[in-house]
């Protein structure tokens, strides 16, 4: 009998604890900040960690002479960057945020698939990047759940490469490359995050992708005193089997508003 009794009992305690747990879910909390996201301008700043990557697309020379290229290696870099924040209604933002993106470098290798002398076998080149970059996003908010806000953000990208401004092809300087980039690009942007409203700023977590949309393989330089300057011979190869690069980056940043 009391066995039975306590099978009763059973399920229903499990019910009343579920039903308390779920009440002390939906419990609303106390606001910080409750009118952050009223105020039609602010301001703020951004640091985070990058990743800059290549998506490189063989030329039919590579193919003829069976030299083939791909990025092998990445290294990370980091991003400052300024925010401006406009708002354009009670779920949309627009976005400026001028910035610098630097550190992160490519590793490209060659690989000689036929033996030959046209290029060394297993050759790698290291590209470097510091970009001076303009973000300009529209941020798509959901609806904020008492101290956290999930939203969504896309837009475009000026980018203007430092690192590609004074160099020139070959193997025996520091500003020697075997590989050169034009120094503008345009990416577009995509990316979601998450707001944390803190007792005393805004703080948020945000995840990004960036796409380039112009080919930066350089193929030729104008200098003032010689004309158009392009790859010397020993050197030609290693531009003439790509088609065309265009960058992509990963991104991570932590924004204080």
């Amino acid at each position: 009998m009391l066995k039975n009794s306590f099978a009763l009992k059973k399920p229903i305690i499990l019910l009343l604890l579920f039903a308390s747990f779920s009440l002390m879910a939906q419990k609303p909390k106390v606001k910080n900040d409750p009118t952050h996201d009223e105020r039609p301008v602010h301001f703020g700043f951004s640091v985070g960690l990058n990743t800059m990557d290549f998506n490189i697309r063989q030329s039919r020379l590579a193919f003829d002479t069976m030299v083939l290229t791909d990025v092998i290696s990445l290294k990370p870099g980091f991003q400052v960057h300024a925010i401006s924040n406009f708002k354009l209604s009670k779920y949309f933002d627009f976005r400026i945020l001028p910035g610098i993106s630097f550190g992160g470098e490519r590793e490209i290798s060659y690989l000689n698939l036929n033996g030959g002398n046209t290029i060394q076998s297993d050759s790698l080149v290291r590209i470097e990047s510091n970009f001076l970059e303009l973000p300009l996003l529209v941020k798509y908010k959901a609806k904020r759940i008492n101290n956290f806000r999930p939203f969504i953000i896309g837009g475009a990208n000026l980018r203007f490469d430092l690192a590609a401004t004074k160099k020139t092809w070959g193997t025996s300087k520091k500003n020697n490359s075997l590989v050169l980039l034009n120094v503008f690009d345009g990416y577009y942007e995509i990316g979601f995050g998450v707001d944390f409203y803190l007792e005393y700023f805004k703080f948020a977590v945000e995840l990004k992708y960036s796409v380039g949309v112009t080919n930066v393989l350089k193929r030729s330089l104008s200098n003032k005193g010689e004309g158009t300057v392009y790859p010397p011979e020993e050197y030609a190869i290693y531009t003439d089997v790509i088609d065309r690069i265009n960058s992509r980056m990963f991104m991570i940043s932590f924004h204080f508003e």
